[in-house]
């Protein structure tokens, strides 16, 4: 799940930042424009609620190691 979370949060944000430069664009009508706005603003909240249980999920996370991450090092065999 915490995949598919990451997935959509990053999927919403690359969405909503394409969905910027479409409004920027002087050919779209003011239909169009009004349209992406309402979109815009679906994807917003979704985005939101999305970031929220990330946090959520990184502070359970947190609290199931008392209240720090353990530090791994990836160690190189030199090849």
């Amino acid at each position: 799940m915490a995949d598919t979370l990451d997935q959509d949060v990053q999927a919403l944000k690359e969405w909503l930042g394409s969905a910027w430069r479409f409004l920027a664009d002087p050919s779209s009508t003011r239909f169009e424009r009004q349209e992406l706005r309402n979109y815009m603003r679906e994807a917003d909240a979704a985005l939101r609620s999305g970031l929220q249980k990330i946090a959520a999920r990184e502070r359970d996370r947190q609290d199931r190691y008392g209240g720090e991450l353990p530090h791994f090092r990836v160690l190189n065999s030199g090849k």
